[in-house]
């Protein structure tokens, strides 16, 4: 496209200059696409004219039937990159590993408090804690108070922590992170190449963490069954199940990219 094809600062070149940034990092591949964007445009922008349209709208039109460049350059596959997109890589693992254990960790807490009810009418039912029952003397105060609430209250909801931890708060927290991310690479440059890991080597990493957490809690559980020190069976199990599920998915996942499509997160 010639100079006097195009409007100087208009919409084409903004937009081939914003697609520029984008593809920082992406070496031949991202040329061959900015390469081609701009062929694409200047004959869209051409067409439009033909039709009575003047320069200025010919290129808007061009450019938004072209697609958003966040989106378009996300399908370029990211190559290693200097230092800083390293760096800003590493931010987008960060920040997706921050938003997915938070919400792993408060999603945990309100499971467990949802079960810790029927589960303590189990252990009041079957006495695990001991040969007395559970809602007499000497266990329960001489008055009257619910045994089932007295006993919920001492489930552990979370490993490690105390039932007064702000598991909601944490959850929260890390479900608008991820929302977050998901959105802002859809709308801005955080979905570029720039800034997006091979799902491969951070995902395989994150699924062996988690993995490895679940294995780990699961076999606290167990051990606390057998011991007879049930309270924090419940928070265990959940946690080490969420674990377990997700760091088995995020394997899958990576697999099938490895195997098939070695693109971008």
């Amino acid at each position: 496209m010639t100079a006097a094809a195009r409007l100087d600062g208009g919409p084409v070149d903004r937009y081939l200059d914003e697609m520029f940034d984008l593809l920082s990092g992406t070496g031949a591949d991202g040329r061959r696409l900015l390469t081609e964007a701009e062929e694409h445009l200047a004959e869209a922008a051409a067409e439009g004219r033909s039709r009575g349209l003047d320069a200025e709208a010919a290129e808007r039109e061009a450019v938004q039937r072209f697609g958003a460049a966040a989106a378009v350059a996300r399908r370029v596959p990211a190559t290693a990159g200097p230092v800083r997109v390293s760096l800003r890589r590493l931010a987008t693992v960060a920040w997706a590993l921050t938003g997915l254990a938070l919400t792993w960790f408060g999603l945990s807490g309100a499971l467990t408090w949802l079960l810790s009810g029927p589960w303590t009418r189990l252990l009041i039912a079957t006495d695990r804690f001991g040969g007395h029952p559970m809602c007499e003397g000497p266990w329960m105060p001489p008055f009257p108070i619910d045994c089932v609430e007295a006993y919920r209250q001492d489930v552990a909801l979370l490993p490690g922590v105390g039932n007064d931890f702000p598991y909601q708060l944490v959850g929260g927290l890390g479900v608008a992170l991820v929302v977050a991310l998901l959105i802002l690479r859809r709308i801005t440059a955080l979905g570029a190449p720039s800034w997006t890991p091979s799902r491969t080597v951070p995902g395989l990493v994150f699924a062996v963490l988690f993995g490895l957490t679940g294995v780990a809690l699961l076999i606290e559980a167990i051990d606390g069954v057998f011991k007879e020190v049930q309270y924090y069976v419940v928070a265990d199990l959940v946690a080490g199940l969420l674990a377990v599920t997700i760091g088995a998915v995020v394997v899958r996942r990576s697999r099938i990219v490895q195997g098939g499509q070695p693109t971008a997160c």
